[in-house]
């Protein structure tokens, strides 16, 4: 259903946006959950080659702290996103409340 009422299509807007909010914060939960399990287990690895240093423990702390790096860039990518839709919305909330007539800037 389309509709040439601008309140209606600025609505649609931002549900959208609600929308892919919401999207964006599960997937920033999920990266963090992911991130701090990747530290933690960094933290062991990096334990393990005190204790008794082989070389497949180097290369499991060298494939951990690349994971590492992938999540902490994957995290700053979606905030950077929220940001910019955070401010998109904030544009609609600012045009509906907008005096009357004043809905198409």
């Amino acid at each position: 259903m389309t509709s040439d009422d601008p309140f209606q299509v600025m609505m649609a807007e931002r549900y959208a946006i609600v929308a892919k909010l919401t999207e964006l914060n599960s997937a920033h939960l999920s990266r963090e959950g992911r991130r701090a399990g990747v530290e933690f287990e960094m933290e062991r690895c990096r334990e393990n080659i005190a204790a008794a240093p082989t070389p497949e423990l180097k290369a499991q702390l060298s494939e951990l702290e690349r994971e590492h790096s992938e999540v902490i860039a994957q995290a700053r990518r979606i905030e950077a996103e929220r940001e910019a839709l955070i401010e998109q919305l904030e544009d609609i909330v600012n045009r509906l409340n907008a005096p009357h007539g004043d809905t198409q800037t």
